[in-house]
């Protein structure tokens, strides 16, 4: 895909010292990439707290209804 941008030179200096890119291209790309896998990290380690959340709450209640389970007079070895 072609299409013009305007970069500020200092940013674009940094960046490709810090990757070793040559071409802008492969700046812009690795860039993209780079960008692309911290976000889905991110939204991923929401879905992971989220999900553990959930699953903190349904934990709770198996312990509740054990609870209730323990109190029924079974024998003690």
């Amino acid at each position: 895909m072609r299409t013009t941008v305007l970069l500020k030179d200092d940013l674009v200096a940094k960046a490709r010292k810090i990757s070793g890119q040559k071409s802008l291209s492969g700046l812009l790309n690795a860039c993209l990439a780079d960008w692309i896998a911290h976000h889905g990290r991110r939204e991923l380690e929401r879905r992971l707290a989220r999900e553990y959340h959930e699953g903190a709450a349904e934990a709770q209640s198996a312990l509740r209804d054990f609870a209730a389970l323990d109190k029924e007079h079974w024998p003690t070895w």
